[in-house]
């Protein structure tokens, strides 16, 4: 039931809404329904200005990593200062306490912080609530947000509905390992650069010496190589695989042209050992990813790391591209008895005075246009100081597709296998084929569940 339910919200892409609210096709006048809904709005807006004070406890549930001092520095204390009556109490997501838990306890939380791609597993739940009715009564200004990252919230719903404000997107970006690049002469990664210009790189940097093999290049994870491209592991209109097509194929050749490399090939390709080898074997000469800044970076490098950044590669047909958006978002929970207060949450966390210390503290890149949160990006954090990061900002990322609950870790170990497969010689068509069948017999068997 769940999953019927779940697939009707993938029936189509979003429709954008405007700020303001759209037409309706009533047929009336655009300026008097422009006047009318104003008029409402001011109205909404007052009222909404009158703060109800009764003390309130919201309860927030990550389902992607927050270090709990961020948690305390840009939700709860931020919240208490401006609505001292609103207490935030976070859940972390363990035994007992996972979402299908809380949901079956009758608990479900208030508050939800995910990303736009872990939206469609809280659809499946029913959980999912439009907010843009309580942005508008709060005269929040939604135009402020970086339209492309609205968007990527807005493609879950045919009808343009905004099941969440963003809170932060990740930037891609090329890390590399400067001692790795001295000890073997050869130039530091440039800006600009293609993926064949970084493999043709990664050849001289890929080498044994003093008995340690050094490892030229690692993406992290094959399905990296794949966002660029605007692909998926499940189409999320229909559900089903999407993995058996000719630009797949193409991540798969480059994949393997990189880890053919000699002396480049992984442990294994199955679980993602690309960080450790950066950050603490200090192994890796080159890691594409996204943002490290605030995850162990700094704790790498006061253990010896000597790393600086490039801009992420592209394709040669898509030059200064990066991956899909990929924004940390809160989203307020359809059965939350406290929407009001919430949504006080929201405007707090996506204030410019929380969004610029999230920039200057936590190397978080903001999801308004202002512009002084790129300038500031790192100010407070002394170990960015004299790196490039003026070259994180020379890519874009392409509009985040429509997720499908079922992109989830098994589909993306059956992507794993089968690269594998076809890595050690099996054809590529067969091995594409073969992750075809089993990612949908997955899907299928989720939706008897």
């Amino acid at each position: 039931m769940r999953a019927r339910k779940a697939a009707l919200v993938f029936a189509g892409l979003s429709v954008l809404l405007a700020a303001t609210g759209c037409d309706g096709g009533t047929g009336e006048p655009t300026g008097k329904k422009g006047a009318n809904e104003a008029s409402v709005e001011r109205a909404e807006t007052s009222k909404a200005s009158e703060v109800d004070t009764t003390p309130v406890k919201l309860t927030l549930f990550p389902s992607v990593g927050i270090d709990d001092k961020d948690v305390n520095n840009l939700f709860i204390e931020p919240v208490k200062k401006k609505y001292p009556h609103i207490t935030i109490e976070m859940i972390k997501p363990g035994k007992g306490t996972m979402i299908q838990d809380l949901v079956a306890a009758g608990q479900p939380p208030d508050l939800l912080y995910t990303w736009n791609g872990g939206l469609p597993t809280f659809q499946a739940y029913d959980l999912l609530y439009d907010v843009t009715p309580l942005a508008r009564k709060h005269g929040m200004d939604l135009n402020r947000f970086e339209p492309v990252v609205l968007d990527a919230i807005k493609v879950l719903s045919d009808k343009g509905e905004l099941y969440a404000l963003p809170f932060a997107v990740n930037f891609n970006a090329l890390y590399y390992n400067k001692d790795i690049f001295d000890r073997f002469g050869a130039p530091y990664p440039k800006d600009g650069m293609t993926w064949e210009e970084t493999i043709e790189l990664a050849n001289k940097v890929s080498r044994s010496d003093g008995g340690v093999q050094y490892r030229g290049l690692d993406p992290e994870a094959v399905s990296r190589l794949s966002k660029p491209l605007g692909l998926t592991y499940v189409d999320g209109q229909t559900g089903k695989s999407a993995i058996n097509r000719d630009e797949w194929k193409k991540v798969f050749e480059l994949a393997r042209a990189m880890y053919a490399i000699p002396g480049n090939k992984p442990p294994t390709f199955l679980n993602a050992n690309a960080k450790p080898a950066f950050l603490k074997d200090k192994n890796l000469a080159m890691l594409t990813t996204i943002n490290l800044f605030n995850l162990a970076l700094e704790e790498a490098a006061n253990g010896g790391l000597n790393w600086d950044v490039a801009q992420y590669p592209s394709y040669k047909e898509k030059p200064n591209v990066y991956g899909h958006v990929d924004a940390n978002v809160v989203a307020i929970t359809k059965t939350s008895k406290y929407k009001e207060q919430a949504m006080r949450v929201l405007e707090v966390i996506t204030s410019d005075e929380v969004q610029l210390l999230g920039a200057r503290t936590t190397a978080r890149m903001s999801v308004l246009k202002n512009p002084e949160m790129k300038k500031q990006l790192g100010a407070d954090m002394p170990f960015l100081k004299g790196k490039r990061l003026e070259s994180i900002f020379k890519s874009s990322p392409v509009p985040a597709p429509a997720y499908s609950r079922f992109e989830d870790s098994t589909t993306n170990q059956i992507v794993l296998k089968s690269f594998e497969e076809y890595f050690n010689g099996k054809d590529l068509n067969t091995a594409l084929r073969d992750a075809e069948q089993n990612m949908n017999k997955h899907i299928d068997d989720s939706k008897q569940k």
